[in-house]
């Protein structure tokens, strides 16, 4: 499983003028936020925990920005800078921080949006070769293009204005790789011009495609509207999963990865709606901390773990919010009652605090009538679950949402 994440900083912008002159292009802000952070979290909240940022121009920028950032990264979560000496290419900025970087990792342009399923492009297919997210696009005149076989494999990439047969594929900028696949170039060269070429004459490169929301900030166009369209993507809908009796099957104060049991369907049903362009988040009580069976540890290892999982079937869960308090409780820390023990709604209303939700054509699922009602009270629509198989409950619920729009590369 892949857990790092590397993103290209080291570009001079030059097309977008003097929004440039001091401030590097993937620090620029987007709806009030630089780029590099919306990307940043994406990367978080897809389960990537290690992001690497690989920097050049004005890389002290970028040093003020993750140390700004650090003061409050989330648990388990880290990010760390690696600087360019001088311009050696997308390639040779890769190569250069080889020694931080994991034997497989997600690489991502900074200046680049693309809403494609990140952990499915880092899947182990067991080949050892490279992956690369592509989107089709209507007219490929202005662009290089991927030619790859039905099965994904690439045989070539096609320089602009070569004519091909469509539909037309670009690179969308999001590429899995290994260590080995940036070696033994020199010190400056191309991922586009060098790597991707090569591994695709020796049979190494896959293209996954993805229809997803795609958006270029280096030109002055698409950064204008990227102010506007970045922030309305990332307005979702969402998929509210309580934990025992949903995710799994409730076996009485399941505390420990040994005493989980999957519900049928389940890892199928948050990949449905990580597919469809849902936040996923997990709201719980979890009562067995305040009578003692385990501790609050015990909770949040089992939940990295089931998006260990997860992450392994392509899927994720966004969030998540547990309630450790109960009345009557034997640990005098939790033994009381707390505005998050559902039926009261208040993990839900932490969650619409935190994120970009649409409530309206948000959705939760739980298998208790306490759910219900924190639903109800959230304004959240409520479904109860009696058991059987959860992907194929939650399908009817979700609608796949409009995230595409044309690319502009």
């Amino acid at each position: 499983m892949v857990d790092q994440c590397a993103i290209l900083l080291g570009g001079l912008g030059t097309r977008l003028g003097t929004l440039t002159r001091e401030t590097p292009k993937p620090l620029l802000p987007v709806g009030g936020t630089p780029f590099i952070e919306l990307l940043i979290q994406e990367a978080w909240r897809k389960g990537f925990r290690d992001v690497v940022l690989l920097a050049g121009y004005k890389s002290e920028r970028v040093f003020d920005f993750v140390e700004a950032l650090q003061t409050n990264l989330p648990r388990g979560k880290s990010i760390d800078v690696v600087v360019e000496p001088e311009p050696l290419g997308t390639g040779g900025a890769v190569a250069n921080a080889l020694h931080r970087l994991d034997s497989r990792f997600l690489l991502l342009n900074g200046d680049t949006w693309f809403d494609c399923n990140w952990n499915e492009l880092c899947a182990d297919d067991g080949s050892g070769g490279a992956a690369l997210a592509v989107r089709e696009v209507p007219l490929a005149d202005r662009y290089e293009t991927i030619d790859f076989a039905r099965d994904g494999q690439v045989r070539a990439v096609v320089p602009r204005g070569k004519a091909i047969v469509p539909p037309y594929y670009v690179n969308g900028g999001a590429y899995c790789l290994s260590r080995d696949h940036v070696t033994g170039y020199g010190e400056r060269f191309s991922i586009e011009q060098d790597i991707l070429p090569a591994l695709a004459a020796e049979g190494k490169l896959h293209a996954r495609s993805f229809e997803g929301y795609f958006l270029d900030i280096g030109v002055p166009e698409s950064y204008e509207r990227s102010q506007v369209e970045v922030p309305a993507q990332r307005r979702k809908p969402a998929l509210f999963l309580d934990r025992d009796g949903v995710l799994n099957h409730d076996d009485g104060y399941v505390g420990t990865i040994e005493r989980f049991r999957w519900i049928d369907g389940a890892r199928e049903a948050v990949r449905l709606a990580n597919d469809l362009g849902y936040y996923v988040f997990v709201v719980t009580n979890q009562a067995g901390v305040a009578r003692g069976y385990y501790p609050v540890s015990n909770v949040q290892d089992l939940f990295d773990w089931m998006n260990e999982q997860l992450r392994v079937e392509g899927a994720h869960i966004d969030d998540w919010r547990f309630c450790p308090h109960h009345p009557e409780g034997t640990v005098a820390e939790y033994s009381r009652a707390h505005p998050w023990r559902k039926p009261e709604p208040g993990m839900l209303l932490d969650l619409l605090e935190h994120w970009q939700i649409d409530i309206r054509a948000s959705h939760l699922v739980g298998d208790q009538e306490t759910d219900l009602a924190a639903a109800r009270s959230a304004g959240i629509a409520a479904h109860k679950f009696t058991g059987g198989d959860l992907r194929e409950f939650v399908a009817p619920l979700l609608v796949r949402q409009n995230n595409c729009t044309e690319p502009t590369v």
